[in-house]
Formats: structure tokens, sequence, C-alpha cells
């Protein structure tokens, strides 16, 4: 977890005078027409000024390009197999601004395949995957755009001083990767703005009393929380003076299971907050046996309409039910977790459940891109707060881990470990399993879950008896964790829903799995006929474990034709979804929903023979 010095002032609301919040406005829509030039031709610098003459140009409807199914407009690919034509294509957009002073920001959102580089009034403003210097019309972009990426809009904060009063003139030129290249496609918003805000609020490393919360502004300034017990009765105030673009405040002294209203901004502005959506709900004290919701997606990181069903889906399914805190089990941002495909994978994707619900994750191979677990440092851990002082920050009934890569936490009388499945290098394997074993030998919770990213048992669009990953997480992770009382282990990586029998000790091939010596419980575990049961209220060594891959809340893939023998499922599940779960006491429910808002599986864990009442709606 990052730490900050904070300057923390308790203040009386009504000594606090700050600006309201303030909405954006649409200065230039998607799909309107745009002037282009598609012939090939090198049109140099003069094109991107206001007095240009562009009467010649064609007109379109954007989306524009070629080569892909979804243009309002099909521009002329001016490149061919004997003349690898230009890297570049033009566009221009006039628009009208009455009055510009209402705006201190401008937000371009820009849908690109591959990069553009972005002129109001002849000044560039902004570029989106190009290479930094001179650009001229043979400069390539930064890297090639493909999947999900070809259809979402990449969007970048400007200040505003470009922009006149009446007639305003914004030109775009989109460059190719290759000259070679297949497709090419445009689209382009425009907002107005004055809110210094482009990431946030999100919620992180939550204890019983503490909370994280952090945001990302445009211009440096300082930061302020302010939260209360009630929306317009903010009366706590939370201040770092410090001049930044990344905000981090952590609140202590709150009480569990107290809801509190929140917003952000600086001293002197609020940014976001003080509405019904902007709380968060503190937990339970560790060991607490209420009742609690938290939601899991793995390899959500395709930013692109998969990825909006399985949410939209939660969302409708949920209801009014507090999700309190949900799980990422890796691959959160396609296709390599740079910080722009952080932002539309991630941050544009869920900002109605990153403001009141705190967000764990795992690292994934695709994360691990822009990231370094050894040197914790790159994008995902420049993003995510995650606790290295866990047990004496009260976070965790475990051992403190001294890292962000692996670590564990609690909510109510659930131990979470959190691993990484990556990282191949021998002394970082040996530490995490150190610290491993040792975390559960100081937890006494009464559940344990575990969580990473390379499933130890998998059939779907990965195979876990060839890939050196799954393989080394069966045979060294899965011994210590069954030894100590796993009940629970969830995974992504193949992109499939699979789960087990409640199972114990099989670490080898998948051929060797025996269901006489590994299958604890060999029923369903559905509601409608019996939960598994566990005999032991708490932690108990090889009673058994439910291990699930759940890798399909952005895409499905193709499995390998058959199912994995530790797998209940006939194949793996071809369907985009994510997981559900309710813990009541000794009871937990887990609920595969899909896309479609249908459970497509269930099942149930029981320890000892009590049920507790204290549910959900929703609750089977």
């Amino acid at each position: 977890m990052k730490t900050i010095q904070l300057i923390q002032l308790i203040l009386l609301a009504t000594a606090i005078t700050v600006s309201p919040i303030s909405a954006e406005t649409i200065l230039v829509n998607s799909e309107v027409n745009w002037r282009y030039l598609d012939d090939g031709s090198d049109q140099e610098t003069a094109w991107k000024e206001v007095g240009f003459d562009d009467s010649n140009w064609s007109v379109g409807q954007a989306k524009l390009g070629f080569g892909d199914n979804n243009n309002n407009t099909t521009i002329n690919n001016h490149q061919s197999s004997v003349v690898n034509g230009a890297a570049t294509w033009y566009f221009r957009h006039k628009f009208n601004v009455v009055s510009p002073s209402e705006f201190n920001f401008l937000k371009f959102e820009a849908l690109r395949d591959d990069g553009v580089v972005v002129y109001l009034n002849g000044v560039e403003v902004g570029r989106s995957n190009m290479p930094a210097g001179t650009v001229n019309y043979d400069t390539l972009a930064a890297s090639t755009v493909g999947g999900s990426d070809e259809s979402t809009f990449f969007p970048s904060l400007v200040f505003s001083n470009n922009l006149v009063q009446g007639e305003n003139v914004l030109a775009v030129e989109v460059h190719q990767r290759r000259t070679d290249s297949s497709d090419v496609g445009f689209d382009l918003r425009l907002l107005g703005t004055d809110i210094n805000l482009t990431r946030g609020p999100y919620l992180q490393s939550q204890s019983p009393t503490e909370i994280t919360i952090k945001w990302r502004t445009f211009e440096a300034v300082n930061s302020r929380v302010s939260w209360g017990s009630a929306i317009n009765a903010l009366d706590n105030h939370l201040d770092d003076p410090t001049l930044t673009t990344e905000h981090e405040l952590r609140i202590s002294g709150l009480s569990p299971k107290q809801t509190y209203y929140y917003s952000i901004g600086t001293n002197t502005e609020t940014y976001a907050g003080n509405t019904e959506d902007h709380h968060f709900n503190m937990p339970p004290l560790l060991g607490d046996k209420a009742a609690f919701r938290f939601w899991v997606i793995g390899d959500s990181g395709t930013a692109n309409a998969d990825a909006q069903a399985v949410k939209n889906a939660y969302l409708s399914y949920n209801q009014q039910n507090q999700t309190n805190l949900w799980l990422m089990l890796g691959d959160n941002a396609y296709n390599t977790g740079t910080d722009d495909q952080y932002q539309t994978a991630v941050f544009d994707m869920y900002p109605e459940l990153l403001r009141n619900s705190t967000l764990w994750s795992t690292i994934g191979n695709h994360d691990r891109g822009n990231a370094n677990s050894i040197m914790q440092t790159g994008v995902y851990y420049d993003i995510f707060s995650f606790p290295q002082n866990a047990q004496t920050d009260g976070i965790s009934t475990g051992m403190d881990s001294g890292t962000e890569a692996y670590y564990s936490f609690d909510y109510a009388n659930v131990h979470f470990v959190v691993l990484e499945s990556h990282e191949s290098n021998a002394t970082f394997r040996t530490g995490m399993l150190n610290w491993l074993n040792n975390d559960l030998l100081m937890t006494d919770a009464d559940w344990v879950v575990a969580v990473w990213h390379h499933p130890p048992y998998t059939k779907g669009s990965h195979d876990s008896d060839l890939e050196n990953q799954l393989i080394y997480m069966r045979e060294n992770v899965l011994p210590i964790l069954e030894n100590h009382g796993v009940d629970l282990v969830l995974t992504g990586h193949s992109h499939s829903y699979e789960r087990s029998w409640l199972i114990d000790g099989h670490y080898g091939h998948s051929d060797t799995f025996d269901n006489n010596s590994h299958i604890i419980d060999g029923s369903p575990g559905t509601p409608d006929v019996s939960p598994y049961e566990k005999n032991t209220f708490g932690m108990a060594s090889h009673e058994g474990a439910v291990y699930v891959v759940a890798g399909s809340s952005g895409k499905i893939s193709d499995n390998q034709g058959e199912a994995h023998e530790a797998m209940r499922n006939l194949l793996p599940l071809s369907e985009l979804g994510s997981l559900v779960i309710d813990v009541n006491g000794n009871l937990m429910s887990v609920r595969f929903l899909n896309d479609n808002g249908q459970v497509s599986d269930a099942f149930q864990i029981l320890k000892a023979d009590i049920i507790f009442i204290d549910g959900f709606e929703n609750n089977l």
C-alpha cells in the first residue's frame, strides 16, 4: 500500500465552502459528419489550420474507415500490394461554442485504429497511440490496434484555452501501425467540462475501521475527502496539501458496520460525491459472522459489449443488495495492461461499483505486460493499493506479506489469500510459499478463500496439464492450502466456466485423478439437492475444497474438447458470466450468473449442521 503524509482536519461542514459539481457538455458527438481526405496525398501542415479550404474534401458520417463491418462511411484504402500506401488519413470538423469560458477542460474520446493526433484551431491538443516527437505523413502508430480496442473510445483531458467563441475547427490525422494494414477506423467525441477529474473515485484496502479512497485529476491539485453519516452532512474532512494528479487518502477512526457518504476534490472544490451512490459500507469486525455478498469477475479486461453485458446482468440480479466487496481474477485490461487499457476496461466500465464497493485483485499474465511483481512497479501496482502490512493494519488475521504482489485480507469470518501465479523467479516463489504457510498458521477464520489467476485444473482455453504456471500452482500451492483447510479456490485465465466437486489431494496430471481417493463429496452440491458438507466450522485440514475457473467475464474462447477429470462439468461451459457469492455464517452460496442474467450453475458449502438465517433476497 502506498503511504503518503497527510494533514487530517476534522472540521465542521458549515465552515467549509466548496464549489458544486458540474456536468459535462457535449460539443461534438460521435457519429457526426466529418470532412475527410483519403487520396493518399501528403498534406504536410496547412491542412490543420482554421483557414484551410476543405470544401473539396469528401463528407461522411462517423465511424469512418475501411476493413470493418461497423463503419457508417467506408473510405478509400489508398494502400496496395504494389505501393505500400501512406500511413495517414485526414479528417476535419467545424463546431460552434457560445461561451468557451464555461469550460476549464476539454475531454477527447477517440476511437482510433490505429493512432491519432488531434488539433484544435491549428494547435495540437492530444495524441493517442502515437509516438512522441514530430509526427509527419510517414509516422507509424505506436502499436497495432485489434480486438475490442478497435471499437473503444479512449479518453484524454486537456485544458480548454484553445477553444474560442464562435466557430472552432477540429483536425485529426489517423495513422496506421503498418502501411499494409487491413483496416482503418475513426470517430471522436468532444466534451466540455470544468471538472478536473479523469479517474475514480475508487475504494481500496478496507478494514473494519479504515478505508483508502483514490482518484486522478488532470491538473495537479491538493486532495480532500469529506465524509459523514448522511448526504449533505459530510462533516469530516481529510486533507493532503501536496499538489498531485494521483490522489490517495486513507481515512481512519471509522465504525464497523456503519454506512458513510463521501465526496472527493480539493479544499475549495468538489469533484464527485455527496450523492446516494457515493458511499462505503464498513465491514464488521474480523471474525463476525454477519452475512455479506461479493462479486467475482475474471479476464474481464476486454472493454467491450461482452464485459458490459456481464456487468449489467449482475447489477440487475443484485438489485438493491450491497456488494460488500468485489474481486478481479486477473487480465483486467487487455492486451498488455497499459494505463489507457485500464481506463477503458476498468474505470470507464465499472464506475457505479468502484465508487461504493471495495475492489481487490490478483494480477494476470496480460496485466504483467506493463508491471513487475518483484519490484512492485508498473501500471498495475500504480493503480491498486493493496496491503503489504495487512495484519498490522487490521485488514487481515493472517501475516504481513511485505508486498502488494501477494497478500491477505479478511471480511467478516472469511480469510482471503491473494497470490501471484505468473512470476517464475525462484526466490519470489519461495517467499510467497513461506508467507502463505505462515499466514494460514496465524489466522483462525471460519472460511478460507484463495484467489489467483492461473487455474490448477482446467481444460478450457488453457490446459493445466501443459502450462508451467498452472502446474506449479497445483504442485506447490495446493498442498499448503489443503493442509490448512482451504474451502474455495477462485481462478481465471481459461475463458470459460468450470468447477469441481468437493475434492482434496490431487496434485498431478489430470489422468491421475481418482474419484475414490480425491472426491470428498461427489454430489452436485446444488441447493435443490444438498450442499457440500464439511464437518468443522472453521479451518480443518483436508476436508475438501471446491475449485472454480471463472475467466469468462469479458470473452469466451475455444476449450480443449474434454472435461478435466476434477471438474464436474461435462465440458467447460462456454458462457460469459461472473460469480455471485454469499457468505452467511457457516453457509457459502456460489452462483455462476451468465450475461443473460440466468444462473447456469450453483453450489453451496455448509460447515457443521447449523444454517444461519441472515441473508439476501437472491440467496439460494
